[in-house]
This record gives C-alpha cells, sequence and structure tokens, in this order.
C-alpha cells in the first residue's frame, strides 16, 4: 500500500463516522468525572445502542455482518498506550475493521513479552497488515513515572509489576543524548527531594515520549518477525517460513506518531521503516 493509497483511506477514516463520548454522570452536574455506581454499566449499554444505529445508518450498513462472514483483513496495526484518552478507534474516527490493536503502558514492545510479539506476528503473517503504526502520547503516565523517582521501601506486587514494565523507558531516560532530556536529567540531579512526574508541557519530558516511540519503531524493525518478512521479499516475495507457504509477501512499513492530548492532533516523528530498496510511504504531507 503506497501514499497514494493510505491518503484516501485515512480521509475515509475521518469522514465515515462520529464519535460518541463515553461519558458518565450522577446527574448533579458536578462534573464529568463523577459516577454514580447503578449507572456505570449503563453508559456501555446506551453505547453500545448508538454505535448500533450509526452503523446501521452509516454508508455501508453491511459492515458489521460482512466483517463477520468475510473475516477481518485491517490495513493498520496499531501498538499504543493504554491510557484510555488515547483510543485508536476514537482517535482516528475509525471504522470497525479498520485497526488490529495491541496497547501496553506507555505504548512498549518488549521482546521478552510474548502477548506482543504474537500480536505483531499473526498481523503481519496471517492478517496481512502493512502499516505497524506506534502511537505515543505526550503527557504519557508511564514515561512521567520513569522520570520521577521509584518508589521507596517495599513494592508490593503492583508497584513492582508497573515498575518493571517501566524499566527500559528510565534506561532511555538515564541515557539518552538528545538536548531536552539531558537537561531535564541535569536538573533532577540537583533535587534534594524525591523527583515528581514531570508537567506535561515540560521539554524534556515531550522528548522522552518521542524517543520512546522511536525506539519501539526500531525495535520493532529489528525483531526477527519483521526481519523474516523482509528476507523473503528480498527472496523474490513468498513465503518461506510461513504456514501460507507460497503466498505473496506484502511490504511491511513501520511508523511513529505521538498524539497530542492537549489538541488531539496527530505528530509525525519521521522515523518510517520499511523493506529495504522500496520508498516508505510517510504522514507528513496529510496534515
Amino acid at each position: 500500500m503506497h501514499l497514494s493509497t493510505i491518503a484516501p483511506l485515512i480521509l475515509v477514516f475521518l469522514s465515515s463516522t462520529h464519535a460518541h463520548p463515553l461519558t458518565v454522570r450522577d446527574g448533579s452536574g458536578e462534573g464529568e468525572g463523577d459516577v454514580d455506581p447503578s449507572r456505570s454499566l449503563s453508559v456501555l449499554v446506551d453505547g453500545n445502542k448508538r454505535f448500533r444505529e450509526d452503523m446501521a445508518n452509516s454508508e455501508n450498513p453491511n459492515i458489521i455482518h460482512d466483517l463477520a462472514t468475510n473475516g477481518q483483513h485491517p490495513p493498520f496495526l496499531f501498538l499504543g498506550c493504554s491510557d484510555s484518552r488515547v483510543n485508536d478507534g476514537t482517535i482516528f474516527d475509525a471504522l470497525p475493521g479498520t485497526f488490529f490493536t495491541e496497547r501496553n503502558i506507555a505504548n512498549q514492545y518488549h521482546r521478552t513479552d510474548i502477548n506482543v510479539q504474537a500480536s505483531l506476528a499473526y498481523g503481519l503473517t496471517e492478517l496481512g497488515v502493512e502499516h505497524v503504526i506506534v502511537m505515543g502520547h505526550y503527557g504519557c503516565g508511564g514515561v512521567a513515572a520513569s522520570i520521577a523517582s521509584p518508589p521507596s521501601g517495599n513494592i508490593d506486587a503492583a508497584g513492582d509489576a508497573v515498575q518493571s514494565w517501566i524499566q527500559p523507558i528510565r534506561e532511555l531516560y538515564a541515557t539518552s543524548t538528545r538536548p531536552e532530556i539531558v537537561s531535564l536529567r541535569q536538573s533532577n540531579s540537583n533535587a534534594s527531594a524525591p523527583i515528581p512526574p514531570p508537567k506535561i508541557s515540560n521539554p524534556g519530558f515531550r522528548a522522552l515520549v518521542e524517543e520512546n516511540v522511536k525506539h519501539t519503531v526500531q525495535t520493532i524493525a529489528e525483531d526477527s518477525v519483521v526481519v523474516n518478512i523482509y528476507h523473503d521479499l528480498a527472496a523474490g516475495g513468498k513465503r518461506e517460513r510461513k504456514r501460507s507457504a507460497g503466498e505473496e509477501v506484502k511490504n511491511v512499513f513501520i511508523h511513529g506518531l505521538v498524539y497530542d492530548l492537549e489538541t488531539g492532533k496527530i505528530v509525525d516523528l519521521g522515523v518510517s521503516v520499511g523493506p529495504p530498496g522500496v520508498d516508505v510511504p510517510t504522514f507528513g504531507s496529510l496534515q
């Protein structure tokens, strides 16, 4: 899929549906975050009803049935953060069948995480996904926690799980030579009290969000799943190791994006990777 093909796809996704914000209120008018336990489930029921109505009244009213009957063929694999504010279907206003999705804290790709590797492998080799979207976001809690002082004293099981997961980002923060991160690191080194999570506008924080995305893109590009696909492409474009032996192999491109929580905009970091010798499409000309 080349850039000329991606552009109309994105435009269709942006114009085909109108997302309904899932807001839970207690009826008192005291704020968006006030939750009435008796209505905390009904908001999901109501939302699903609106979704079904929207699909029935859309330009393709049979889309749900068609996907169930014919299977999924998503053009994009989305590796994003678990953050509730960064939902792929919502921020791209996308139809069902658009994204094969994997999400975790701070959109990381750990080679020791069989779940994320299996998602990548299945998406690329079985579903024929051509574009892997690594989506970070400014204000990411996982990245912020990697900058803040780790908990002191005894850490319970929950705390240990979180701290272990974000350790690679702590290492990235400690070793990055990017000026904004170096400046933040030097400023924090003089602190006499525990270092709190940075504010969303902090340049070093924003830079680390971006560097974490770039690191994830590079890690995926170097993973054996992708390396094998690129090898098969170089060998003539036929699968050599997969169960569908002889099937044509599609190009796979990996892109690094950041979502701005404050504006809703997508930032292309310009680190897209593709098969050797193949022009890599980017999002820059689409914004």
